[in-house]
Parts: C-alpha cells; sequence; structure tokens
C-alpha cells in the first residue's frame, strides 16, 4: 500500500503545476535533472500547443501503466510516457492509447544519442578546434562500423534471455567491460564472449531447438519492423555512454552527465517523438 499511496501523492503534484502547464506529462525515471530532461524534450514536441514547464516522475514502468489505468480524465489533456525497454525487439507488451505513449526506441537516451547534436555540444566545448575538424575525430561513421552490429546481436540474446530466463542478468550488465579503447568503440572478443554467456544460459532452459526459431522470430520480426538497429539497443545503459566516452576522447570537457543530456535535447532530431501528440487524451 505505502507505494501505491507514494505514486498517487506524486501524480497529485500536477495540480499546483497548472498555471504553467498546459499538459500533464508523467514519466518513469525519477533521476535528478530528467524532469528537467522531458520538459525540454516535450516542450519541444508541444511547440505551439501545449505550454510544458514541468513534467512529473511517477516510478517504474508499471507504476506509470497502472496510474495511467486509474487515471480519471477531467479534461485536462494529459499523456503518460513509458520506455520501449526489451519489448521493443519481444513484442508489445501495451499499446499505446489514449494517453499512453510507448517510446518507438528502447529509452529516451537513444533520442540523445544524435551524433550531429552532439558535434554541436562539443563544438561549443572547444576553443580551439572548428566544428568540421571535430566532427571528422569524432566519426561518427566509423563508430557505427565499429559498434552497431555487435550491439545489436548482443541485444538479441538479451531480449531471448529476458523472455525464457527472466533472472538472467542482461542490460544491467555494465558496459565499461566491453570496451576495447577510450573512443567508445565495442571489444569484438568480450561481446562475443558475453554474448556466449547468455546463449548458453538461454539454451540451457529453453533447448537448442526453441533458442533457435525464438531467436528466427526475433530477427524477422525486427526487419519487418523498419526500426533501425541501434534503436533496439539501451540507449542509456549501452549507447550513450559509449558515444560519451568517444565524445570525451575528442575534445577534453568536465560536462556532467545530466547537463550533456539536457543541452543534446535542446537540439536533437525529434521526428520519432512527434507520433506522442496522437495519443494525448484530453
Amino acid at each position: 500500500m505505502i507505494p501505491e499511496r507514494s505514486n498517487i501523492a506524486k501524480s497529485a503534484k500536477s495540480v499546483f503545476f497548472e498555471d504553467v502547464n498546459d499538459i500533464d506529462v508523467y514519466i518513469e525515471d525519477t533521476a535528478v535533472g530528467y524532469s528537467k530532461l522531458f520538459s525540454i524534450i516535450f516542450s519541444r514536441i508541444f511547440e505551439g500547443e501545449y505550454k510544458v514547464e514541468k513534467v512529473f516522475p511517477v516510478g517504474d514502468r508499471n507504476s506509470v501503466i497502472e496510474q495511467h489505468r486509474s487515471h480519471v480524465s477531467t479534461g485536462r489533456p494529459s499523456i503518460y510516457v513509458i520506455d520501449g525497454d526489451l519489448y521493443i525487439l519481444t513484442g508489445n507488451d501495451v499499446e499505446n492509447a489514449a494517453g499512453l505513449f510507448k517510446l518507438p526506441m528502447y529509452c529516451i537516451e537513444n533520442i540523445l544519442c544524435d551524433h550531429e547534436a552532439i558535434v554541436e555540444i562539443l563544438d561549443e566545448e572547444d576553443p580551439v578546434n572548428d566544428r568540421n575538424v571535430i566532427a571528422g575525430l569524432f566519426n561518427y561513421e566509423e563508430w557505427v562500423d565499429n559498434n552497431c552490429d555487435l550491439l545489436f546481436e548482443l541485444f538479441i540474446e538479451y531480449a531471448i534471455s529476458f523472455e525464457a530466463n527472466p533472472t538472467a542478468q542482461t542490460v544491467a550488465y555494465p558496459v565499461n567491460k566491453l570496451v576495447s579503447s577510450e573512443k567508445g568503440n565495442i571489444s569484438e572478443e568480450k561481446i562475443e564472449k558475453r554474448i556466449d554467456e547468455i546463449k548458453t544460459e538461454t539454451i540451457s532452459v529453453l533447448g537448442q531447438e526453441r533458442y533457435e526459431e525464438r531467436r528466427k522470430n526475433l530477427i524477422g520480426k525486427f526487419v519487418g519492423g523498419g526500426k533501425e538497429k541501434l534503436s533496439v539497443v539501451s540507449g542509456k545503459d549501452y549507447v550513450f555512454p559509449l558515444l560519451k566516452m568517444r565524445a570525451k576522447s575528442v575534445v577534453k570537457t568536465r560536462i556532467s552527465d545530466i547537463n550533456l543530456k539536457q543541452r543534446i535535447a535542446k537540439k536533437c532530431d525529434l521526428s520519432n517523438m512527434l507520433p506522442a501528440k496522437d495519443y494525448i487524451l484530453r
């Protein structure tokens, strides 16, 4: 009962901000700085339609979903936002609905993995090199060539494990144990070892035949879904930390993690987030 009362209290805060918000946006993330981060993003998405000065963190994914289900409409616009998580690969556990929007990528950090926006921030931080030099040193295309397929293969294994062996550690496994250099590159040897570990555990539960069938189905669903490989890899735990590592190898800066994210949020491409407009509960 205590968590339930806590979540209700968090959502009730929205009534105190009705004079600065035209819409109430509820999110999962409760970490310091994320309310501001999401308010930056959604103020851009709803620009010209709704004023968003503050968003309201609720708690974990299930808490957001449950609060949406118990929401009583007063005619005031609202939207509850949840991450795609590994469900982005395994299949929809919940569908978008009036007032509920599931990110069409793993998490909000995937939106922040916008290399053009990152290079712009690095340009602002570097007192010497111009933008073209910085972009060349950052070399996003090279990073993608070195890392994208490896990360995708790992997350296919994580997704199968998520369904078959929920107690196994997957996304929480630290990405810094898989890197090969300060330039944010994954070690092929380390990631293949990690994939083999997860695969072995999964096969011990499913058996070889069911494992192969499930893997084939997941990849087929992904190919038919029209998503980019990096969109189904955790931006928060994998892609963003790797790109941040690469960025700081190019420009020596002490910019904090959350400040970097907030500054990118003001510049990054939000086109994949625009469908949120279709699920506002009025």
